[in-house]
């Protein structure tokens, strides 16, 4: 098992951010990866100050190595709910991903596959 990459977890003062929850279940999908990741943050924002309505914004972001950072951004009415609705996102894109690097190395490549037809090495 690999190493935990740095999860950095940022917030409004006011609100109740779930540390443990958000630490545990980030925590668990990453260490699933073939490689670590650099590091993920975890962003929690009110987007309609005191107005209510489900307005806690929860952005993750993702950096992999020699990829592109994963960015999931979800709006709920709790940073629970927030959170747990951008990891269910980052859980089918980081999926996604696993899914087409599989596919990539189930097909060779058309020069590789040309050289074993002919009985090169």
């Amino acid at each position: 098992m690999s190493a935990a990459p740095p999860i950095h977890i940022e917030g409004d003062i006011e609100m109740r951010i779930p540390h443990g929850h958000v630490m545990a279940r980030l925590g668990r999908a990453l260490g699933r990866l073939p490689l670590p990741p650099a590091a993920a943050h975890v962003r929690f924002t009110n987007v309609n100050g005191s107005r209510g309505g489900d307005d806690i914004r929860c952005a993750v972001v993702v950096e992999l190595p020699r990829q592109a950072c994963l960015r999931v951004e979800r709006l709920a009415a709790t940073p629970r709910l927030a959170f747990d609705a951008s990891y269910r996102r980052l859980v089918r894109q980081l999926e996604r991903a696993r899914e087409r690097g599989q596919q990539a190395r189930r097909h060779p490549k058309k020069y590789y596959a040309a050289s074993r037809a002919l009985g090169g090495a």
